[in-house]
């Protein structure tokens, strides 16, 4: 019995891991956020209450701690709001719900920004739950899926000079659509249509079946980490790997940054390797100075001093972000003015303003634990390196906190948190007795 309710739960994340990194295609395109990875998410808690087995109890008791989180910081927020003898100006930051400038207290984003946490919630309870290595099979297949298609996209874009995307129907606003094809009423059909010229050369940048190229980068890399450290297959790994780079995205830059940091823990010096591949980066270099210079030029040098519309805009957004942060009460320092009233573009000020100081330390906590209690063999590493990037990238370029990709590892890390510590006290004979099946099949690792 236990097998066959643990074979559901399995199956069930099987297909869901196929669908929860797409963002573009909507079960009901009139309605926005119904993509097939939300809808699973809260179709997943009968689901889960109903396979958790011994588990059950954990996993309620965490959806009750995020409850009660909520609460508290909508409670906190309100009344500092409520209690403000002034009507902030929402003219200068970007509101979620721009069509209301004068409502400040309640706001209705505040309600359907909660509803995508909530999706966030489930999803990463369940993995924390259900985890087990053979689901790194399905991951790796669904991320290798996922970069093919951007990587078909660019192509299609070089031979035909138009976008290729025949999947995506969300739509977006004509100033998202950049360059895109638009519907007459002005919605951009499909994604975020970018390009970037190199040495002469229009591209399409890679976005996959994402919003646009920072946020593939942020929801596809962590797979890179992990899987290029943990899967004997190469291929897949490759494609990944040449799909976050099509993507030209700065937030991939930061990400590998990031990643090389860490990584240096674990590097050796061996001089002869070391010579060996400064001989070949220095080849690369010399024959493709002109696309490496462009490349570096717009994703790197021109956000940085604003020449770039995207760097300007980021600057701007960020200063007029901490600014409506700095001008609040004290109560709204602390504990912002509203879950989900603004987004900037990055998470850092966006959460500044809408959880205060408070509830950006609580979400970098969250995030950045598992990077602290994790082991440093092969498979701890690559996961606090996708804690430490996912992290590092969100604050930096990325504001969307719900894309549920990037989530996946951080639940992955705190499930081999937990199995490290029972295997601790099973080893020292002081394991409690009603361990779950999850729990000890967590103890065994496998290599893809």
């Amino acid at each position: 019995m236990k097998q066959s309710i643990s074979s559901h739960a399995d199956l069930y994340y099987f297909i869901w891991a196929f669908a929860m990194p797409v963002t573009s295609v909507l079960i009901m395109p009139s309605v926005q956020g119904t993509t097939l990875g939300y809808l699973m998410c809260f179709l997943s808690l009968p689901v889960a209450l109903a396979c958790a087995g011994t588990s059950r109890s954990r996993y309620v008791n965490l959806l009750i701690v995020a409850a009660l989180v909520w609460t508290f910081f909508f409670l906190a927020s309100q009344l500092a709001d409520s209690a403000l003898t002034y009507e902030p100006d929402l003219t200068k930051v970007v509101l979620i719900d721009n069509n209301d400038v004068s409502t400040f207290v309640l706001r209705k984003s505040l309600f359907t920004q909660t509803i995508y946490l909530a999706a966030v919630v489930l999803y990463a309870s369940y993995v924390y739950i259900f985890y087990k290595p053979s689901w790194q099979q399905w991951l790796l297949a669904s991320a290798a899926i996922f970069a093919a298609y951007g990587i078909y996209e660019v192509i299609y874009f070089i031979v035909m000079g138009r976008p290729g995307d025949f999947i995506s129907n969300r739509g977006y606003g004509a100033d998202f659509a950049n360059n895109g094809v638009t519907k007459p009423e002005g919605a951009a059909t499909g994604t975020s249509i970018q390009r970037i010229d190199i040495a002469g050369l229009t591209v399409q940048r890679l976005k996959s079946l994402t919003g646009e190229p920072s946020m593939y980068a942020m929801s596809m890399f962590p797979f890179w980490v992990y899987f290029n450290a943990m899967s004997k297959r190469r291929l897949p790994v490759w494609i990944i790997g040449a799909s976050l780079v099509m993507s030209t995205s700065s937030t991939a830059f930061i990400g590998y940054v990031v990643y090389f940091l860490i990584r240096l823990r674990k590097i050796r010096f061996h001089p002869i390797k070391f010579l060996a591949g400064a001989l070949v980066l220095f080849v690369v270099a010399y024959l493709a100075s002109d696309y490496i210079g462009d490349l570096f030029q717009q994703m790197v040098v021109d956000k940085l001093d604003g020449t770039n519309v995207s760097g300007a805009e980021r600057s701007d957004l960020f200063h007029d972000s901490v600014g409506m942060w700095a001008s609040g009460s004290l109560a709204n320092q602390l504990f912002g003015v509203g879950f989900g009233y603004i987004r900037s573009t990055d998470l850092f000020s966006t959460l500044l303003v809408n959880a205060g100081v408070v509830g950006l330390a609580l979400v970098s906590v969250l995030i950045l634990y598992p990077a602290f209690k994790l082991d440093w063999s092969t498979e701890g590493t690559a996961l606090r390196q996708c804690c430490v990037t996912t992290w590092v990238m969100m604050m930096i370029s990325v504001p969307e906190f719900s894309y549920l990709a990037p989530w996946t590892f951080v639940a992955i890390a705190y499930a081999r948190v937990r199995a490290d510590k029972l295997a601790a006290r099973r080893s020292s004979g002081a394991l409690p007795g009603g361990r779950s099946v999850n729990d000890r099949r967590l103890t065994t690792r496998s290599r893809l």
